[in-house]
């Protein structure tokens, strides 16, 4: 593959994420009805996904360091399939979280182990940029994904928007057999001993600029899945909105993605990595500010949310890129785990907590945005406050 191909391939393995969470989203009120389960656990399969992709993370990346990237990479993508196959034939709800799960732990292979391919071959600032690019192709994701899960539900019911993650999967799995080259050149015979793991996981967590910048991606990550995952109760619930109209706006905010990273790349050339990723806290801040502010005086409509949601995410995912860039990049020689790592921690605390908090939201906007709020503005403090040891370390 050329570099600009690769780019694309990790930028739609990534996209795999987002793809598997929010062409769901269509899903929820028929999954309901056909599987008679509260709403809650139907919510649930949107984090439960994703902390079982944080798990695999964790396992992916030291394997990618022993054994390459490219098979891991194919043998992630099978296990995702086996597990779209489980959530597509489900009886009831259970076996869809258990498919669900499967597929998030095979869905790690393309986050933690396309991370560490751009590594690879990047380093510095060009990773950043890399690693903008690939987030800004992430972003079909967030806008093709409900449109095409609402067609799908409307087609063949609940259980055909796996059918769309299936054939989704099974190209990326025939493109990766038929074109990818191994990046891991010098494959480490010794990443799996468990001493090595140990030390190697030690060397991530100390390094002050990783450690920190963990903290500042788990927050910000949080936000995001825990609006997925609510918001197809919040549209219904708060605002009469649902259907066709709900994909729609939905899939609105999500080019603000596209937005956001499409101007980090230039961002970054500019004012640097910690620059940027400031200013894109600041906007998390305001925006949850103006929800806030806006539904305490009853005037948050439902297209006025979107459009805040758009602005939301033309900054979150650039916390959340430029910080993965900062954790992984003082670790080229162990770039498989570090980016476990970062997938480890950042996802599974996040998903854990929006897992946990959607009872107490109870599909309300108010108490969400009001922890979102407290959420963006540490973000924003701890970046204010950081002062990196070394400035060659922030590209």
């Amino acid at each position: 593959m050329s570099r600009a191909l690769l780019i694309v391939y990790c930028g739609l393995l990534l996209t795999v994420s987002a793809f598997s969470c929010d062409i769901t989203l269509p899903a929820f009120w028929s999954m309901q009805a056909d599987l008679g389960a509260p709403i809650e656990w139907v919510q649930a399969v949107v984090p439960i996904f994703l902390i079982s992709q944080g798990l695999g993370q964790l396992a992916f990346g030291p394997v990618s360091d022993r054994f390459g990237r490219r098979p891991v990479i194919l043998a992630g993508l099978a296990l995702y399939l086996a597990g779209t196959l489980l959530a597509m034939l489900a009886p009831g709800i259970g076996a869809v979280h258990a498919g669900r799960a499967a597929q998030g732990f095979g869905s790690a292979c393309g986050i933690a182990v396309a991370r560490a391919v751009l590594r690879d071959v990047n380093q510095g600032a060009a990773l950043a940029r890399a690693m903008a690019l690939a987030m800004a192709i992430f972003a079909l994701g967030p806008i093709t994904a409900p449109l095409l899960g609402y067609g799908l539900v409307a087609a063949a019911g609940w259980r055909g928007v796996f059918v769309g993650m299936g054939v989704f999967a099974a190209l990326l799995l025939a493109l990766g057999a038929a074109l990818l080259e191994e990046t891991n050149r010098a494959p480490d015979a010794g990443a799996l001993r468990p001493g090595r793991l140990a030390a190697s996981l030690a060397r991530v967590l100390a390094h002050p600029q990783s450690r920190y910048f963990l903290a500042v991606s788990a927050v910000t990550q949080f936000g995001m899945v825990s609006f997925i995952a609510n918001a197809p109760r919040f549209f219904k619930q708060a605002f009469a909105i649902e259907g066709l109209a709900f994909v729609l706006l939905f899939a609105a905010t999500g080019l603000g993605i596209v937005v956001g990273q499409l101007a980090n790349a230039r961002l970054i050339a500019r004012l640097g990595v910690l620059a940027s990723t400031r200013a894109a806290a600041s906007v998390l801040f305001g925006v949850t500010a103006a929800v806030s502010l806006f539904s305490l005086a009853g005037q948050l409509g439902g297209p006025l949310f979107a459009a805040l949601m758009f602005t939301f995410n033309t900054s979150f995912l650039v916390v959340i890129a430029n910080s993965a860039s900062l954790v992984i990049d003082p670790h080229r020689e162990i770039a498989g785990l570090a980016s476990s790592v970062y997938g480890f921690v950042t996802q599974v605390a996040a998903s854990l907590l929006a897992l946990l908090t959607v009872p107490l939201f109870g599909g309300e906007v108010l108490p969400w945005s009001l922890t979102l709020l407290a959420a963006t503005g540490g973000v924003l403090a701890a970046l204010a406050a950081y002062r990196p040891a070394a400035q060659q370390a922030i590209g």
